[in-house]
């Protein structure tokens, strides 16, 4: 009997000690969909196929406001820089003697003002092991449509949605070129066979993905007191996205560069050769 009562409280331990694993395994799974990390898998998606962040590049030139700032005066209460977004592609190998493989992949980007309108749009080619950094300023808000917020884009989303190449590639040379190397039937929203419209549209699958962060370039006031500095965020990650965000994305982008304005198109920094290993 004494032997008997001893093991009873094993066994709850035990039943406790299950539950408890079963509790960790999803949110592991949960913080590494959110971009949190923690963990080694994760089932039905991989992080990093679409994501969003924000920009905030309020003129950097600005009169700070103080304590002592008369009202009304136009100063900025937190004057930003520049912000960069930085891409990675982690599929593939590309390294000829290693086996490497044609893993390239096109990161869609859309940039949102202040009021949740598009103004710009692109697709930037990224191969295995590719690092791509783009400046708000000079790539992502330079070319800007502006709808009814005609002076909104100094803050904004910029929402990352990686997926394969959809179109072809056309050399730099070629007379059916649209200038980025895209056919010439495409806007310059398509750059090396990644076209953000919805045509000829895309999917969203596993198999594509970048993963990235942002770096703002921060101005405070506190107390009348200026404080400088630089904060690196990871991208907040929405796993596969929503369908009919996607969707939205993808005609809303049409509709901006489709126009024969020139504008709404975002600037991809480098366009990479051609879609082949890189030794």
């Amino acid at each position: 009997m004494a032997s008997s009562r001893k093991a009873r409280p094993l066994v709850v331990l035990a039943v406790m000690l299950t539950a408890a694993v079963g509790l960790i395994a999803p949110l592991q799974a949960a913080s590494l969909r959110n971009a949190g990390g923690g963990a080694s898998s994760v089932t039905g998606s991989k992080p990093g196929e679409v994501m969003w962040t924000y920009y905030d590049i309020t003129d950097p030139v600005a009169t700070f406001c103080t304590t002592t700032t008369p009202p009304g005066s136009g100063c900025d209460p937190g004057a930003n820089g520049d912000n960069i977004l930085r891409l990675v592609n982690p599929n593939g190998i590309s390294s000829l003697a290693l086996g490497g493989t044609n893993a390239n992949v096109c990161a869609m980007i859309y940039v949102f003002d202040d009021a949740e309108e598009m103004g710009e749009c692109c697709g930037c080619p990224l191969s295995a092991s590719d690092f791509e950094a783009f400046s708000a300023r000079k790539d992502l808000t330079a070319n800007y449509i502006f709808g009814g917020n005609p002076s909104g884009n100094s803050t904004g989303a910029i929402a990352v949605v990686a997926t394969a190449p959809n179109v072809e590639y056309f050399a730099t040379n070629s007379a059916l070129t649209n200038g980025h190397n895209c056919p010439n039937s495409q806007s310059g929203a398509c750059n090396a066979g990644c076209d953000p419209t919805e045509l000829p549209g895309y999917a969203v699958s596993p198999e594509n993905n970048v993963l990235g962060a942002i770096t703002h370039n921060q101005a405070v006031v506190d107390g009348g007191k200026l404080t400088l500095g630089l904060t690196e965020i990871p991208l907040s990650d929405d796993a596969g996205g929503d369908a009919s965000n996607l969707t939205y994305l993808q005609n809303e982008c049409g509709a901006l560069v489709n126009n024969g304005s020139g504008a709404g198109f975002c600037h991809c920094p480098k366009i990479p050769p051609p879609p082949t290993i890189v030794r």
